[in-house]
């Protein structure tokens, strides 16, 4: 049945004792007899917390126990209901507080932090801090210029009730506490250890210097640290250190020697920019490297081009090869290397075309051809003159046709100022127009192979074209021989005629021709067409798109 006492100990006044109610209430003759010397003034009770008066009481089964008087002020001892083990933690601090190490370590922190500058007002254990509903009294209290200090000397286990109860009331009056832990194990695991550890937000715990002739305190803190491999990590170190040495926090009324939190942040801080700088290098490392591989492939390709522009170079399959072997990063390497760049303002390719001779065809048709360098064939001279201009200028070179219609697939715009060279071509005047007609489709086309196929088709787009322009061009029919051009539309390009017929029945000259054909040869020859079901060809449908995309609708 002691378990059910909530007070534990009462301080008798006259003998300046310690009882404990489960001791002189053990036996109900006992216990009766303390009772009748409380009543006879014979012995004065008082609560070990609160310091009031307390009285013998007994419930309804006869159970003795202690007991504040009524209208007694608050106190965690009478208002709190603690489990029979913090109860029982209450007790043993309490009576620690009556043993000859508690007495000698208040005493001695009381005299030694007397004799410090800026320290009155010294009181040992007969202070106590009242406010309207609580009171305490601290080991130690003294004021430090315009601070109170307090110690409360801790000897054995306690609550964390009861911890945070002093550390909360200590923190609302305004009043820096500091735990002097005589026997503290900073790596322990009993729950009071871990209480105190966790409350203390600066990681630092403090015990009496007894070695030190004035007041100093031995201070365990947390240090972080980086390790060499750059890991953040914490190790514990100590400290004799003066009251003049620690340092003073106005939000938590905690008293610290090293702060554990600021350096722990300025620590990870360092370590993230050890680790950027490390990731830095790494890739500044990985970054040469890529640039020794990238030299040296392309440092083979530049080599193999060279043979090829001595004409001493059979085929120009191992270069595409090694060039599809190359990364994105190593084809912009190579497009950007030294033969690839202007000199003096003059580009590269200009500077080919310039020089080139008849033995060179497979180096520019290579260079033109190859998607995987990089040219800009509308880029003028250092001289303002264009690629075309640059080709046709140059008596040198051979099949001049073939590298025109090449520039002509790699994006080239053609402008007015170019027609002039397609003369070269031996064409008559009609010829020459109708290949500038083709010329300035190509301008239209984003594909090279398109062009390609535009000059190989170019039967076929000029009988759209003409149908678009109500204008026969690219055939030699009289103007008005639109029947015959039919006609020869539907013998010759059969395979295509379901997209000629879309062409012509949009572009509106579908009804022209039938009211022209009066002998009835065009609508027999569709009729024969139907019949016999021709396949048709669809390989020039992405042409056709990119030219007349108006068609399809």
């Amino acid at each position: 049945m002691s378990l059910d006492r909530s007070i534990k100990v009462a301080f008798e006044k006259l003998s300046g004792k310690v009882l404990e109610a489960d001791e002189i209430f053990e036996k109900v003759k006992d216990g009766f007899i303390i009772r009748k010397k409380y009543h006879n003034n014979e012995i004065q009770l008082f609560c070990c917390e609160c310091q009031q008066q307390l009285s013998v009481s007994t419930s309804k089964y006869d159970r003795l126990h202690f007991k504040h008087k009524p209208k007694a002020a608050p106190c965690i001892l009478k208002d709190s209901k603690f489990t029979p083990m913090e109860s029982e933690q209450i007790s043993n601090y309490f009576k620690s507080k009556e043993s000859d190490r508690h007495k000698y370590l208040k005493n001695s922190i009381a005299e030694k932090i007397s004799k410090i500058k800026g320290v009155n007002e010294v009181f040992i254990d007969n202070k106590f801090v009242i406010n309207p509903n609580e009171r305490r009294k601290p080991d130690v209290l003294c004021n430090y210029f315009d601070k109170t200090l307090v110690f409360e000397i801790q000897l054995s286990k306690l609550s964390l009730r009861y911890i945070l109860s002093r550390f909360d009331f200590y923190l609302r009056n305004n009043m820096y506490l500091i735990w002097i832990l005589d026997d503290f194990d900073i790596h322990g695991q009993n729950q009071t250890e871990r209480d105190i550890k966790y409350l203390n937000e600066y990681q630092n715990f403090f015990k009496f210097d007894e070695s030190s002739n004035s007041f100093k305190l031995l201070c365990k803190y947390k240090y972080p640290f980086l390790s060499e491999s750059n890991v953040l990590k914490t190790k514990w170190l100590e400290k004799s250190v003066a009251l003049e040495q620690l340092k003073f926090s106005e939000s938590t009324f905690q008293m610290y020697y090293f702060d554990f939190e600021n350096k722990f942040k300025e620590k990870e801080v360092q370590r993230i920019k050890i680790e950027q700088k490390k990731a830095k290098e790494l890739i500044e490392k990985e970054e040469q490297k890529k640039i020794r591989i990238a030299k040296i492939k392309s440092e083979e390709i530049i080599e193999l081009l060279i043979q090829l522009w001595k004409n001493k170079l059979s085929e120009t399959k191992t270069i595409t090869e090694k060039l599809k072997d190359l990364s994105e990063f190593e084809l912009n390497y190579l497009n950007g290397s030294q033969p690839f760049q202007e000199i003096d303002g003059q580009p590269q390719l200009h500077r080919w075309f310039k020089s080139e001779k008849s033995n060179h065809f497979r180096y520019l048709e290579f260079i033109l051809e190859s998607h995987f360098l990089e040219k800009d064939v509308n880029q003028k001279s250092s001289d303002n003159k264009s690629l075309l201009q640059t080709l046709f200028e140059n008596k040198s070179i051979d099949k001049k046709y073939e590298l025109f219609k090449l520039i002509l697939s790699q994006g080239y715009q053609f402008k007015k100022e170019d027609e002039i060279h397609i003369q070269s071509f031996g064409y008559s005047e009609l010829d020459s127009e109708w290949f500038i007609i083709l010329c300035y489709l190509s301008n239209q086309l984003n594909r090279g192979y398109l062009t390609i196929q535009l000059f190989k088709h170019q039967s076929l787009i000029f009988t759209i074209e003409s149908a678009k322009r109500k204008e026969i061009v690219g055939f030699r029919y009289k103007p008005n021989q639109w029947v015959a051009f039919a006609n020869n539309a539907i013998h010759s390009y059969g395979e295509y005629w379901y997209q000629i017929e879309l062409a012509f029945k949009h572009y509106q000259i579908w009804d022209l021709i039938i009211a022209k054909d009066k002998r009835g040869t065009f609508q027999r020859k569709i009729n024969d067409f139907y019949s016999m079901n021709q396949k048709q060809n669809h390989d020039c449908e992405w042409l056709i798109h990119f030219l007349y995309p108006e068609i399809e609708n």
